[in-house]
């Protein structure tokens, strides 16, 4: 299953990233939030609003998440376990007052910790690779494991 959350702004509608969702393939059960725009026709579930609750309970039962690139829904999949995949929204398509989204996504994907994707062929790609939920947790731990080993072994 695939969540995709546009936030939960109000005002500011994200149909460049609704209509990318149209791109992934037929048959994946693809589960939208898709707040004040116009729901993916692919969609097996749309939904314009979810509570907090609602939208950590999804990201924990993805395999993958794709979302805006809002810091307070990064940092929920990145605690479920999810490398998200991010479509920032922009300014000068109205979707935010500013560019913020995308600094924070080019930043954050340096180490790894997201996917920043900006168009509907990029998001198809990106879920096809994308490593599936658990993966970040998996790396880390591996990381701590190496570190110990190179410790008692004094490689350090």
């Amino acid at each position: 299953m695939i969540f995709a959350t546009v936030g939960s702004h109000p005002t500011y509608r994200f149909e460049r990233f609704l209509s990318a969702l149209e791109a992934l393939p037929a048959g994946e059960d693809l589960v939208v939030q898709y707040g004040p725009g116009t729901p993916p026709a692919n969609a097996a579930r749309a939904v314009p609003w979810m509570t907090f609750a609602e939208i950590v309970e999804q990201m924990e039962l993805a395999e993958h998440v794709v979302s805006h690139a809002g810091a307070g829904t990064i940092l929920c999949a990145s605690g479920v376990g999810q490398i998200p995949i991010v479509f920032p929204r922009l300014q000068r398509f109205g979707e935010t007052v500013d560019d913020h989204q995308v600094e924070l996504a080019r930043r954050l994907a340096e180490d790894g910790r997201l996917v920043v994707v900006e168009s509907a062929p990029e998001l198809v790609e990106a879920v096809a690779a994308a490593p599936p939920r658990g993966a970040r947790a998996a790396l880390e731990a591996g990381a701590e494991l190496i570190a110990a080993v190179r410790g008692e072994l004094k490689l350090s």
